[in-house]
């Protein structure tokens, strides 16, 4: 029984990322705005290849690799309405990356090391 438990606890720190870094692999950085009051739309996909072609067209004048985003968001800081596009987590289940684009909405682009804004 020790071993098993001990075997658990290791397994559970493994999982520590360190200070204010998250399941997602990204550190929280400066906000760019902070928004108290926002509406969320969610689009699902049915696979990461719907949501990749989506994504050619939605992100198109930014430098990212749309093979590689497995969800993305969109506000207008100026606006009041973000919607989160994300494979449909009955096929595939991300909640740390939809937390990630939550965040997103509310205090805009947060890390700087995607290098695309």
């Amino acid at each position: 029984m020790k071993k098993i438990f001990f075997t658990l606890i290791l397994l559970l720190a493994s999982c520590d990322n360190g200070p204010n870094k998250g399941a997602d692999g990204y550190t929280f950085g400066q906000k760019q705005y902070e928004k108290e009051t926002v509406q969320i739309n969610i689009v699902t996909y049915n696979s990461d290849e719907e949501l990749s072609a989506i994504t050619k067209t939605k992100l198109r004048n930014t430098n990212i690799d749309p093979k590689t985003v497995v969800a993305f968001s969109v506000l207008v800081p100026s606006g009041d309405v973000c919607t989160i596009h994300m494979v449909d987590p009955s096929v595939s289940y991300r909640p740390e990356f939809v937390g990630h684009e939550f965040l997103h909405c509310v205090y805009g682009q947060w890390h700087k090391d995607n290098n695309t804004f």
